[in-house]
């Protein structure tokens, strides 16, 4: 096993280009590592132990990503916060908890119950809690040991100017950010805002060449046009994940970015982000897996076992198999090379008297009338009927007749897709910034 003080702090030495973007202007690696010396000290002279659970609210920039690093040196477990957050620490109090706007390190006086992150903590290795989006429910909380996930970067690899769209307290912003400053060339770039102004602006402004993101994010930017008024030359690669691509929509990006590489990934929070293999540039297909990580296939549902699974949910049962498996509740299709297809998740399944349908497949073929934009498919309840679906459609009009668009729709479904897939209801939008949830993925509770 590493000892992560030696290889970020090595990695983060050897760059020769600037390491971080952030407040409109790079940061080069001794202003970095100045930076991170700083927290050091402060972390230290507060006699913080390791072990210590810190938390702290910022998106990224500068002096958020050093005191991240920082705290990963000094073998603490760091709980990162968005705005408005804070009343996550209701669910798991922390031992310190650090103003970034003021850099003050305040004291908590709690006492550590949970036997799960004890046992952890007399480890003294650097950890991470993130907590799930808790769509349905209270969030669960994941402790994450941070020395496997930044194992997976020992190889070295190819980096890339990278703009960090998903944020602090996703798994997969944490990895995006320790990619970018761990990789040779690499280097992180923080954004204001992630509205696809500001995003255009600022791959023309920091160059940026690669953009990780959702297939939602990447349709609003579309429908947007900001791409337009920018020069994005710089961006060299596209990564999409955290939910399932619309044909139509992959089709429509490679249509308008012709010179720009799309790369599907996949994880969970529960085991992070698996290297993935496309089938070809305008396929959905995709080999999963890389170093560290087993994959099978159970009733077409996705199985995987992982060296960084987490260590474990601190306020839920654990969702792994005495063997380390766990189901991930994607339902896919295989061919024969072994490629896999991402259906949906079994959770989001609507079934339509006895007829199982997935929402993306309807999406998909709404989303190729010229008069949508966005679409999100629902699934309701009734009392007698059972479920049934409905689609919330954001049109590219200003002026329509809501009634005139819903027999529309309806006629172009019967013609494109079973009669069953149809859905019940129609609601008519303009605004398909409705459909987006805070990690740019569209909602699927209304």
């Amino acid at each position: 096993m590493i000892l992560n003080s030696d290889f970020l702090i090595k990695a983060i030495s050897k760059k020769n280009n600037n390491v971080i973007w952030s407040n409109n202007k790079f940061y080069n690696n001794k202003e970095f590592l100045n930076k991170i010396n700083f927290w050091r000290n402060k972390i230290r002279s507060a006699k913080i132990k390791s072990g210590s659970l810190i938390a702290f609210e910022s998106e990224f920039n500068f002096n958020s990503i050093s005191f991240f690093i920082s705290s990963i040196i000094e073998k603490l477990i760091v709980i990162p916060l968005t705005k408005n957050q804070k009343d996550l620490l209701d669910l798991l109090p922390c031992n310190y908890y650090v103003n970034l706007k003021t850099n003050i390190i305040i004291k908590k006086n709690v006492k550590i119950k949970n036997k799960i992150l004890r046992k952890f903590q007399f480890k003294k290795r650097p950890g991470l809690i993130i907590f799930s989006s808790g769509s349905s429910g209270t969030p669960k909380i994941i402790l994450h040991d941070l020395l496997l996930i930044i194992k997976k970067f020992e190889t070295p690899r190819p980096g890339f100017k990278t703009l960090l769209m998903l944020k602090f307290d996703h798994l997969g912003g944490i990895n995006t950010l320790l990619a970018s400053l761990i990789y040779k060339d690499g280097a992180a770039i923080c954004l204001s805002n992630r509205n696809p102004q500001t995003v255009c602006k600022t791959i023309t402004k920091a160059k940026a060449q690669l953009l990780p993101t959702t297939p939602t994010f990447l349709n609003i930017l579309l429908i947007s046009k900001w791409y337009l008024k920018y020069k994005l030359d710089s961006l060299k690669l596209i990564s999409y994940g955290a939910e399932k691509m619309p044909e139509e929509l992959l089709k429509k990006l490679k249509k308008q970015f012709k010179n720009i590489k799309f790369k599907q990934t996949y994880g969970l929070s529960e085991f992070g982000v698996m290297r993935t293999k496309t089938k070809d540039d305008n396929s959905l297909s995709m080999k999963i897996g890389g170093e560290g990580f087993k994959t099978k296939i159970i009733n077409n549902t996705l199985y995987v076992k992982s060296v960084s699974n987490m260590v474990g949910y601190l306020n839920a049962k654990q969702p792994f198999d005495r063997y380390g498996w766990i189901n991930t509740g994607d339902k896919v299709s295989v061919d024969k090379k072994g490629y896999i297809t991402i259906l949906g998740r079994d959770s989001e399944i609507i079934n339509i008297g006895g007829e199982k349908v997935f929402p993306q497949e309807i999406e998909n073929v709404l989303l190729k009338n010229k008069n949508v934009n966005e679409v999100r498919i629902l699934k309701k309840r009734h009392n007698l009927l059972g479920e049934y679906i409905v689609a919330e459609v954001a049109v590219n009009k200003s002026k329509y007749d809501k009634e005139e668009i819903s027999n529309n729709l309806r006629k172009f479904c019967l013609k494109n897709m079973t009669k069953y897939k149809v859905p019940s209801k129609f609601i008519i939008l303009n605004k398909e910034e409705n459909f987006i949830n805070d990690r740019l993925k569209k909602k699927r509770i209304n």
